[in-house]
């Protein structure tokens, strides 16, 4: 079925053990192939659960005394692994989950940074509550989360809720352990919802799989089509991180990028006749003639990788793809 649209199907390539978490994801969400166990013994024994566990440190991923830091932080560490597929019965996956709800998770359901900021951060409680439920994590916690997040969208489908505004709030948080001036733009309709926190917070909806989640994850979808983030260059956050829309990358933490924004929006079936024309077009003609599609984003909260060819980014490109047919169909 792919075949008519690409140059070659990349499949095999994707499938051919080189990168153990994407030929796992290939074989259980695009391929669905029914011996879910079978596979995920196979990823369970890859080269890629020794690189986690030789960063596990007392039973935790990555680096606790500075949990928020990219590519070393438990964080960091705990999303990368729920992104590759582990679920929580690898040991190091279960430990990590509840490290970090026990040390970041608020009363009131949101996911604060590691720093003991006391108020909830839009981008990181999307971020954990959707690699918990990837995890198979499914309990109080994830339900909290999940309440926060339908709690906070605001007006414009989006979401923000931000406490940092730049460099000196980030200093603030850094060195003085407290809040910025961000979280007065939450309820000014003037200030548009930040991309990177809609991401997460969308993608953790769709993830819980529930049906009475339909009208949020709706406005979520229309947010992204309505402001076109896309094909747009990007934007500066209020928080001063980058991101650039239309270079395609893997987004793992604080991040976006258009192609992974278009999987989760034909992921919703909304907007399928609006993105499935033009935006189609630009994602199939990025495609190389080996059938793969490059990474051009290595912006901070990416997954690591050279620029060229990349099993990640392809692995986006199928989804999209598969999902724009099958909602045709």
């Amino acid at each position: 079925m792919l075949n008519k649209y690409m140059k070659m199907d990349p499949v095999p390539w994707l499938t051919d053990g080189e990168n153990p978490a994407v030929s796992y994801l290939v074989k259980s969400e695009v391929l669905k192939v029914i011996e879910v166990d079978k596979i995920y013994d196979e990823l369970a024994e890859s080269e890629l659960t020794q690189y986690f566990k030789k960063n596990t440190f007392n039973g935790i991923l990555g680096d606790t005394n500075h949990p928020d830091l990219y590519y070393r932080g438990s964080v960091w560490f705990y999303l990368y692994a729920a992104a590759c597929g582990y679920k929580n019965t690898s040991e190091f996956i279960n430990t990590t989950a509840d490290y970090l709800c026990s040390r970041t998770q608020l009363d009131n359901g949101g996911f604060r940074f590691g720093f003991k900021l006391v108020d909830a951060v839009g981008c990181r409680t999307g971020n954990m509550v959707y690699s918990l439920l990837k995890s198979g994590v499914t309990d109080s916690r994830t339900s909290s989360g999940l309440n926060w997040i339908v709690e906070n969208q605001r007006s414009d489908g989006g979401w923000l809720h931000c406490p940092v505004a730049g460099f000196c709030d980030v200093m603030k948080l850094i060195f003085l352990n407290g809040s910025g001036n961000g979280l007065k733009y939450e309820n000014d309709n003037k200030v548009t919802s930040c991309p990177a926190a809609s991401y997460s917070c969308l993608k953790a909806l769709i993830q819980a799989g529930n049906n009475s989640h339909d009208d949020e994850i709706k406005k979520g979808s229309d947010f992204f089509i309505r402001n076109n983030f896309f094909i747009n260059s990007g934007v500066k956050l209020l928080c001063g991180n980058n991101i650039i829309f239309n270079k395609a990358g893997y987004p793992i933490m604080s991040q976006y990028d258009y192609l992974s924004g278009l999987v989760l929006v034909s992921e919703t079936g909304n907007g399928v006749k609006s993105i499935s024309g033009e935006l189609f077009n630009y994602v199939i003609k990025r495609q190389n003639i080996d059938g793969s599609w490059d990474c051009e984003n290595t912006l901070q909260g990416m997954i690591k990788e050279k620029k060229g060819r990349s099993r990640w980014v392809t692995l986006n490109a199928v989804k999209f793809i598969n999902n724009i047919l099958n909602r045709e169909n």
